[in-house]
């Protein structure tokens, strides 16, 4: 069965790179969905929780068939989104800085034509070089942290990642393995619902 236009509700390049590696076809909509951070909130249920709203809360045209809400968080003791501010960034890689932490991505699909939604997540543990602030200043200085969980980007800039456990599409925002699992279930839904 051919996937459909899958539209993805999410403004992140790196998750448009990832699709366009995945060889699947797709368009970016704008999602109304509002993120909130509930700090008594488990990790993977509030990566989840966001996920869905923004597919839910996608613009979509009325012939969508299939759209893809994500959402990446960065936990090490409390969670860590994106950074507001140049001291912020600095701040959250000084937190992480040799450590082992764990990045959770949460994935949606959702089928609005057939009231079908799946939500799943992936998480990845990741291990900080120790750093001094010149090199914390240096690696935020080749990147643009401020669109990035935890201020950091595992493909770019200086590496400052010694290893990690998992997936390492879902530490750049997009757990491949995670979404062909799911469009395969889509699949498989369509055939036995007889969609």
């Amino acid at each position: 069965m051919k996937l459909p236009l899958l539209y993805l509700a999410s403004q992140s390049a790196r998750r448009r790179d990832l699709l366009k590696q995945m060889r699947v076809r797709f368009r970016v909509v704008p999602s109304h969905y509002r993120e909130r951070m509930w700090r008594s909130m488990a990790p993977e249920i509030l990566v989840m929780r966001h996920a869905a709203g923004k597919a839910r809360k996608a613009v979509l045209p009325d012939a969508a068939r299939l759209v893809l809400g994500a959402d990446t968080l960065v936990y090490y003791r409390r969670p860590f989104g994106k950074p507001k501010s140049w001291k912020q960034a600095v701040a959250m890689i000084q937190a992480l800085s040799g450590t082992t932490h764990t990045v959770y991505t949460g994935v949606t699909l959702r089928d609005p034509k057939r009231g079908w939604s799946l939500t799943r997540y992936a998480k990845t543990r990741v291990t900080f070089k120790k750093m001094k602030l010149p090199e914390i200043e240096h690696y935020l200085r080749q990147i643009n942290p401020f669109d990035k969980a935890g201020a950091y980007a595992i493909q770019g800039g200086p590496r400052i990642v010694r290893s990690y456990q998992g997936s390492y599409s879902n530490v750049i925002g997009l757990p491949r393995e995670l979404l062909r699992t799911m469009l395969r279930e889509w699949r498989e839904a369509c055939h036995s619902r007889g969609f």
